[in-house]
């Protein structure tokens, strides 16, 4: 019993040595903090409502409902649409709120890249890697739940790791095939960007090796399955003009 309360004891203390405090956030604090960062991101952005970008959000929700429908946790998943052609890329915040970059959009012609894309966002909120970010966040800058307006977007615009992102792509890739949509989008997706790397002379072959590494894992993973479904075009034909 002593040797028991010494462990408890020790783990507290490294807890409080390591973050400063303990944060206990319930899910409705991690839906009202990425609302909160959403509205900072499309503030900084210059993120502005018109009937096409309207289009364009109605279009990723509706894709995004399908997939998120098969999410393990179970939240408002809302998705925005960032007309940037600079924003290659997209971003999972807390709570599931998911916003998509027009740079990357701009690369994709089927349903089933963008599906695949949505996933991987989704997951990053469903496996709990955005809410734990969201924990760090909170105890190291010490703030409380009731000071969520405090927090800052760019703390949670950075990656979460190798093995995190090919977590999020390896279950972001299941959601996407178990919505009905073809793992193969998103490894032509992915050797989209192996071949822009390539013609890219300062691309880090690191970079390109974790690349191929991603495709790997999709491809064995479509391989296990036995997937045969033909992609869906991608449904926004004026995208392009944006």
């Amino acid at each position: 019993m002593k040797k028991l309360l010494l462990v408890l004891l020790l783990t507290t203390v490294l807890r409080g040595q390591n973050s400063g405090t303990t944060v206990s956030i319930t899910d409705t604090d991690e839906v009202r903090a990425g609302q909160i960062l959403a509205e900072e991101f499309a503030q900084k952005e210059g993120m502005r409502s018109t009937p096409q970008t309207t289009k364009i959000d109605e279009y990723l929700q509706a894709v995004g409902d399908r997939v998120a429908a098969h999410a393990q946790r179970k939240l408002p998943y809302r998705f925005h649409f960032d007309p940037s052609p600079a924003f290659k890329s997209a971003v999972g915040l807390p709570g599931g709120q998911i916003i998509v970059g027009g740079g990357i959009l701009a690369y994709m012609d089927t349903e089933d890249q963008l599906a695949a894309v949505l996933g991987h966002e989704v997951e990053h909120i469903a496996l709990n890697q955005c809410r734990d970010r969201l924990i760090k966040v909170l105890a190291e800058t010490h703030l409380s739940t009731d000071k969520l307006e405090e927090l800052k977007v760019d703390d949670f615009l950075p990656g979460y790791g190798h093995d995190n992102e090919l977590a999020a792509d390896r279950e972001g890739v299941k959601l996407a095939m178990e919505a009905g949509y073809s793992p193969k989008g998103a490894i032509r997706l992915l050797r989209t960007f192996v071949i822009l790397g390539q013609q890219m002379p300062n691309t880090p072959a690191e970079g390109q090796k974790r690349l191929e590494e991603r495709i790997g894992q999709i491809e064995t993973l479509g391989n296990q399955r036995e997937v045969q479904v033909s992609e869906k075009p991608l449904s926004l034909p004026e995208l392009h003009h944006l």
